[in-house]
């Protein structure tokens, strides 16, 4: 099965994945995160490497009790 194929809701594994970077507000230089995985990529320099990290999941640590 290509990748092309795969339902949307199935998220790509960011090897797999044709990134589409969208840029982000963040302290770094630069910093984009991939529209379909979701990996997150930014430089803290003109000159620095890329550096990547998994996306993480938000969580709200207690904050949302509706009970």
């Amino acid at each position: 099965m290509d990748l092309k194929d795969s339902p949307k809701s199935v998220k790509p594994l960011a090897g797999s994945c044709d990134h589409e970077w969208l840029e982000q507000e963040s302290p770094f230089l630069v910093s984009q995160l991939c529209k379909f995985c979701r990996l997150y990529r930014y430089k803290v320099a003109p000159i620095s490497d890329w550096e990547y990290r998994a996306p993480i999941p938000r969580t709200t640590f207690g904050m949302d009790n509706t009970a």
